[in-house]
């Protein structure tokens, strides 16, 4: 087979013209785009980093600022029940100390009630007691009974301590007022004689002797009906009394019925 040279030639020049304009018009233009796009593509892949970076640090901080939320939400929920808790202690001594002065108080007020109900009481036993010895002495007075008090009240003279007789005899040096003997009824003579016997009689032991500038003996004793005295007899002697009557007794049913109240 024979070759053209010259054909040959021609198709070498033809493929060389060729490859030039599709270089130069074709695989130049797109191997320019394709740089470009890597070029994009790698920006894109960069800004996706940074991106990711910022998304990750963002991501790190949020869950920081989580974290530390929660904690103070923890410490605000701690001190929220702490101040909780001392509120409640605050009030319950506060409720405590109001329930125990209201007991003080209710206390203090049942004791006045009940001072205050014994005294209306006492005095309504004396007054109804005094009332009834009364009326009972106005029907049954007689001479025996006057006579049996003014006995008791000697014996009361006469067993009541030496010590505090030798202290009544002493004052009695420097005073010049008559000895007063009240009675809840008229004294008759020899009652009041016996009286004087008695009187003399305890003093004189206890070491009295009467001032020579005083009152005489015969005006040392002063006798005085006093009606305030239930069915007794008292004395008086230089600030000193000794008394014999009914309210002795009543007294000690007082003092029976405050410790049956009690």
């Amino acid at each position: 087979m024979l070759i053209d040279f010259n054909t040959v030639i021609a198709q070498i020049i033809n493929f060389l013209i060729l490859f030039i304009l599709l270089w130069r018009f074709l695989y130049k233009p797109i191997l320019q785009t394709i740089k470009k796009r890597q070029a994009m593509i790698d920006e894109r892949w960069e800004n996706a980093e940074v991106a990711q970076e910022k998304a990750q640090r963002e991501a790190t901080l949020y869950r920081q600022q989580q974290k530390e939320l929660q904690q103070q939400q923890e410490a605000i929920m701690i001190q929220a029940h702490q101040e909780v808790e001392q509120e409640r202690q605050k009030l319950l001594i506060q409720a405590r100390c109001e329930v125990e002065q209201m007991e003080t108080k209710w206390k203090d007020a049942l004791a006045q009630e009940k001072n205050n109900f014994l005294l209306a009481l006492r005095q309504q036993v004396l007054g109804e007691t005094n009332r009834i010895v009364r009326l009972a002495l106005r029907d049954l007075a007689n001479a025996d009974l006057e006579e049996q008090i003014v006995t008791i009240f000697c014996q009361r003279l006469q067993q009541t301590d030496k010590l505090q007789w030798q202290e009544i005899a002493q004052s009695l040096s420097n005073y010049n007022q008559p000895i007063v003997i009240s009675s809840s009824f008229e004294m008759p003579f020899t009652s009041r004689q016996k009286v004087r016997e008695t009187l003399n009689l305890v003093l004189q032991n206890a070491g009295f002797m009467p001032p020579k500038d005083g009152v005489s003996n015969e005006n040392l004793f002063k006798f005085t009906t006093l009606p305030a005295l239930i069915c007794g007899v008292q004395v008086n002697l230089a600030g000193y009394e000794i008394a014999w009557n009914l309210d002795d007794y009543l007294q000690i049913l007082e003092e029976r019925l405050s410790a049956t109240f009690k």
